[in-house]
């Protein structure tokens, strides 16, 4: 059992595994509607950059991809070189919040470790089983 809860508690099972790639895309929806909100008000392109990490924020939700954690590990490194690079003065293109970059930097790297560690070591572990939502209780 990891020692720690949250995403950055360690990888010791399927469901640490399961749960950081939950964790992880939480934070990508969250990051996508930060920079909507800022696209809609300031700078339109940013939308643009939200809806590309919507659809891999999902790819890593619903199907635990290892393609879309690797791209939205290019895509926020990508973005952390910018943000340095506009903080220093070097461009004028992106943000400024050096915090922010590193720590969706550091969410991509673990969605990475979780999503290899599931289709790697854990691979054999059994799946929990999923409980349903169910609708309102209807008494007959």
């Amino acid at each position: 059992m990891a020692s720690s809860i949250g995403l950055f508690a360690k990888i010791e099972s399927r469901d640490d595994a399961l749960n950081t790639v939950r964790e992880a895309s939480n934070g990508f929806f969250g990051l996508a509607a930060l920079q909507a909100a800022i696209g809609f008000f300031l700078f339109p392109a940013m939308i643009t950059d939200a809806v590309i990490l919507v659809i891999l924020a999902l790819g890593l939700r619903l199907w635990r991809s290892r393609i879309a954690a690797v791209l939205l590990l290019l895509m926020t490194g990508f973005g952390a070189v910018m943000t340095v690079l506009n903080k220093i003065g070097v461009t004028h293109q992106g943000g400024t919040n050096i915090f922010l970059a590193f720590i969706m930097l550091v969410v991509a790297v673990r969605a990475v470790e979780a999503t290899f560690k599931l289709y790697g070591i854990y691979r054999d572990e059994p799946t929990p089983p999923r409980v349903a939502a169910s609708g309102p209780i209807r008494i007959r």
